[in-house]
């Protein structure tokens, strides 16, 4: 019983502490990105959340976000409607905040281009030593810049993303705003 008892009790401090840093690196990239930018972008991952919920009704949100990314680069798939999942008013926020900015650049000749002094990436870069995805994704976002889908999916699937993770999921949902 005394075994049982020092055992939970160590299962709950070590619980708790991960809770805490998971809190603290939210904090840091929350902090890093700006109050309108990170209610921009959690309106994104809503809206996201919700698409999926409408078009894998039969999936819960992991494996949404998984089919999702499988849908966008299959050779069968013909109705790209579904994968819009911007509402208006998401949008409307989305620039009005300055994410847009902060994420994209216009350039001219080129088209979209990433921006890569943006809030965003700092705020990546804040935290990207506590999470091998997200290190790894900042990583190849600098070496490659705006990545093709068929690239970006293979790439982000085989990082092992648990699509239960703050970070995981805005990266993903970021990859498809623009």
């Amino acid at each position: 019983m005394k075994y049982c008892k020092i055992l939970l009790i160590l299962f709950l401090i070590f619980s708790c502490s991960n809770q805490k840093v998971t809190d603290i690196r939210i904090s840091v990239f929350e902090e890093k990105l700006g109050d309108k930018e990170t209610k921009a972008l959690n309106l994104l991952v809503s809206d996201f959340e919700n698409n999926l919920k409408k078009i894998y009704p039969d999936l819960t949100i992991e494996k949404g976000y998984r089919q999702y990314l499988n849908d966008m680069i299959s050779d069968s798939t013909t109705d790209w409607n579904k994968f819009k999942f911007q509402s208006e008013n998401t949008n409307s926020e989305f620039h009005k905040s300055g994410l847009w900015n902060e994420v994209y650049n216009k350039e001219a000749l080129r088209g979209l281009e990433l921006n890569h002094v943006g809030k965003y990436i700092q705020a990546l870069y804040a935290v990207k030593d506590s999470n091998s995805l997200v290190k790894l994704y900042t990583e190849k976002r600098q070496a490659a810049g705006m990545m093709h889908n068929e690239l970006f999916v293979p790439g982000i699937l085989s990082s092992n993303p648990n699509f239960n993770d703050y970070f995981h999921k805005r990266i993903v949902v970021l990859e498809f705003s623009f």
